[in-house]
């Protein structure tokens, strides 16, 4: 048993039981009243400092230059804003300072900030999301009706004299997802009747129990929703707006801020700068560096000219949804080697040479061992399968772009959305009798598209539908295949990126038959049944025993 070095007074408990979770154990968190800095300051002082976080607590108390005592004395008793405010003031001047003694860098990332981003573009939405280290949560398009007129007017186009036909192509879009909402959901019904699926093992005709019943229900109405908005989302255009929270420490804040600054968009220039004010009121000395990077904007610029210039008159080759570009081909002995090196003594080198000389046989054995244990898709290989790689270049529809590029523990370069290369139709669409008007709308936005693009080409981006298709690299190693095919080939997930990842299996299958070996929970079939069925009723089966115990 851990003995603790530290003995507090009472006096000592009162003033710190607030703010910590116990006062006599090895392991405690902060409550909710400890300010993100003041955690950051505390956590940077283990570095330099022989005393525990509490006693490091007590002395900024004490410390009458800190102003941390007027702190909290004024969320203690309610105080008046104004005492509150000047401690506040003298307090972060002390953090600091203490801050630029221990290292910006690295303390940065000690400070978390929640920010809630509301009313952006679904263009916007992606730069937000594209940060690696930060955990973004958005709108569904599955579970949210979109509402008509909700879209971004970005100022450059309103100001043009192509401002009327840029609302008037996006208020069709939003006006024809609309009017086919119910109609879709009576398609889906009529397809997928309820008499056909299986609730816990009993078709709908056959419960007595009216709760069962209701619950069935509920579920299948729930999964004929999703259904039917799935379907619909290809009407969307890039402008939509939606909400998104984010999650992140001060250090990766600060990155993106500069990145969002820098950005070509007005808009997301603008939600850069807005994003810096309001963590300026809550984390002030963890973001105080962001700023626009003249080395993004002029890069950016330097690069569109350039590629603009070099590959003008070469015609683009048309090539499949996905394409396995690059991979490691000596990715079996590369993971048979990191695995070995886990467990031994030895040089990876010596390792390496050894995994070489053996048998096809003798590294499917240490394989075995080690990933053949799994058993579920929540098991993930140790982090030897890092050791090898693959790099594909994907052309999808924007709205499976946007589910994938919820998988940022890799290497993601998007191009800009555009219209020439062509627009999926869902065949549901076409089934329900919508395939006319379809396809109308989508050679509306391509028109206009067109236009904007002549003069705006970043902005034009906003006016495209999410049916039409982008080109982007997704590079990840092994480990991170294993965790995107697993999770994104689920019956309940998007049929447009279930056949981007059922491709990305096939593909990896074929040049590393061994190391996917115990991929086993790849979903390969080709659904086109209610995905969510089951999943909506497990959670109406949760709601019912909550219920139940309340």
């Amino acid at each position: 048993m851990v003995v603790l070095a530290d003995a507090f007074s009472e006096d000592e408990k009162k003033i710190l039981e607030p703010y910590f979770t116990n006062l006599d154990k090895p392991v405690f968190a902060f409550t909710s009243r400890v300010p993100e800095e003041v955690v950051a300051v505390l956590f940077s002082k283990y570095s330099r400092s022989q005393h525990s976080i509490r006693k490091n607590f007590l002395d900024l108390v004490k410390d009458p230059e800190s102003g941390f005592r007027g702190i909290l004395d004024a969320l203690a008793t309610g105080g008046s804003s104004d005492a509150f405010a000047t401690a506040l003031v003298k307090a972060r001047d002390f953090f600091r300072r203490i801050l630029v003694e221990y290292g910006d860098d690295s303390v940065g990332e000690l400070g978390i900030a929640h920010v809630a981003c509301e009313d952006v573009s679904q263009i916007a939405a992606k730069r937000i999301e594209s940060a690696r280290l930060m955990s973004p949560l958005e709108k569904s398009t599955r579970y949210v009706v979109f509402e008509k007129g909700r879209y971004y007017r970005p100022a450059t186009i309103m100001n043009s004299k192509l401002a009327a036909e840029y609302a008037a192509v996006c208020d069709e879009l939003f006006e024809t997802y609309s009017s086919e909402i119910e109609a879709t959901k009576a398609f889906v019904r009529e397809k997928w009747p309820i008499s056909e699926f299986d609730f816990g093992g009993k078709k709908i005709s056959g419960m007595a129990d009216e709760a069962e019943t209701k619950r069935a229900k509920s579920a299948y109405e729930s999964s004929v929703k999703a259904k039917a908005l799935d379907i619909l989302r290809y009407y969307l255009p890039a402008a939509t707006v939606t909400n998104l929270g984010v999650t992140g420490n001060g250090r990766a804040f600060e990155y993106l801020i500069s990145k969002l600054m820098s950005d070509e968009l007005e808009e997301v220039r603008a939600i850069g700068q807005l994003m810096h004010q309001e963590l300026s009121k809550v984390i002030p000395s963890l973001v105080k560096r962001a700023a626009p990077s003249n080395y993004l904007v002029e890069t950016k610029k330097a690069m569109h000219s350039f590629a603009s210039a070099r590959l003008s008159g070469i015609k683009i080759k048309k090539q499949p949804t996905v394409t396995l570009v690059n991979y490691d081909r000596d990715a079996e002995t590369n993971v048979v080697a990191a695995a070995l090196y886990q467990f031994s003594h030895h040089p990876l080198q010596q390792l390496l040479k050894m995994a070489k000389k053996m048998t096809a046989e003798e590294r499917m054995k240490v394989i075995d061992e080690y990933m053949g244990k799994r058993t579920n898709r929540r098991e993930r290989p140790f982090r030897a399968a890092e050791a090898a790689y693959y790099q594909f270049d994907v052309l999808s529809d924007y709205g499976a772009y946007r589910d994938l590029q919820r998988h940022r523990m890799m290497t993601q370069i998007p191009q800009l959305l555009t219209v020439e290369h062509g627009y999926d139709t869902p065949p549901e669409i076409v089934e329900a009798g919508f395939g006319n008007e379809f396809n109308k709308c989508m050679k509306k936005a391509a028109a206009v598209y067109r236009k904007i693009a002549a003069e705006m080409p970043n902005e034009a981006q906003y006016v495209v539908p999410l049916a039409y298709r982008i080109r982007y690299i997704m590079q990840f190693n092994l480990r991170e295949a294993y965790h995107l095919i697993e999770l994104r080939s689920v019956p309940q997930g998007h049929p447009s990126y279930r056949h981007v990842v059922q491709e990305m299996f096939r593909q990896i299958k074929a040049v590393h038959p061994t190391l996917v070996h115990y991929m086993r929970y790849v979903n390969m079939d080709e659904l086109d049944a209610l995905g969510r069925l089951k999943s909506e009723l497990r959670k109406e089966e949760k709601l019912a025993s909550l219920d139940s115990k309340k």
